[in-house]
């Protein structure tokens, strides 16, 4: 096992599980949903040299998107940004290099929805 700096600077792409998906919106709260509904990829790659998460949803087309700000600490990689796709949305996420454990969410004017994973470096 690396210390999470060696893991850091040796790995240069992580494989992204999402284990689970929650949808928040006011008044009913939060409820957990499918990947389909939440229109998430299930497996995700986090490419930290080109700064880019490629993913494809079941039944989709495969697709890459740039990451606008990837900062990277002894404990974690943080991740944030706008959707490319639409304009009134944020994307932020957080990978911890000493467990792979990735927390997420998604905001838009209507709702929130909020991932939870598991990650590993890419072999």
């Amino acid at each position: 096992m690396h210390d999470a700096g060696d893991w850091l600077r040796e790995e240069k792409s992580y494989v992204c599980a999402i284990n689970e998906v929650y949808e928040c919106v006011t008044v009913t709260g939060c409820s957990r949903v499918s990947l389909e509904d939440a229109n998430v990829a299930g497996i995700m790659v986090l490419d930290v040299e080109k700064k880019q998460l490629r993913s494809a949803p079941l039944g989709g087309e495969p697709r890459a998107d740039d990451i606008e700000g990837l900062i990277a600490t002894d404990k974690a990689i943080l991740i944030y940004g706008t959707g490319k796709r639409e304009s009134d949305r944020t994307v932020s996420a957080i990978i911890s290099l000493e467990t792979g454990k990735l927390t997420a969410g998604i905001s838009t004017l209507d709702s929130s929805i909020s991932l939870l994973g598991n990650c590993s470096a890419r072999p």
